[in-house]
């Protein structure tokens, strides 16, 4: 995936389970996951290494967020439905989500400024101004 900037030919062996073993790690209950001990003997490298990886491994590193966007977007569903939910006991901000969504909300606003000066030039606006100030062109 583009946004995430990684090249998955430079994945050293072992990363691409290492990142779905991290994101299941983050996404889990602290009582119930895998220690990073447990992760790092079961892609067959040290703790070290996979902490090397986490922390300095640039392409790992957009890797395993790539891992957990797609695991995120599992949600889309249930949060849509979360959202229809909303929107079915009158919630505003429910419909206004969804208005936004569908592009007929949005937070841009229009100005429209009429410039009735019937196409005058810069010194002729310029003369206009200096007359009702009382003042001559130069002083």
């Amino acid at each position: 995936m583009q946004r995430f900037q990684y090249d998955e030919t430079k994945l050293k062996p072992g990363q691409k389970e290492a990142a779905v073993l991290l994101v299941e790690y983050d996404f889990t209950d602290k009582d119930e996951r895998k220690t990073k001990e447990e992760i790092a003997a079961e892609v067959g490298v040290s703790r070290m290494t996979l902490h090397r990886w986490e922390t300095g491994d640039e392409n790992f590193i957009a890797y395993k967020n790539y891992v957990a966007s797609t695991y995120v977007n599992t949600y889309l569903p249930f949060v849509y439905k979360k959202l229809i939910d909303g929107i079915s006991r009158g919630s505003m901000k429910g419909i206004e989500l969804f208005l936004k969504r569908v592009g007929d909300l949005d937070d841009k606003t229009e100005i429209t400024l009429n410039d009735n000066r019937d196409n005058q030039s810069f010194e002729e606006r310029k003369a206009a101004l200096l007359a009702r100030l009382g003042e001559k062109d130069g002083e």
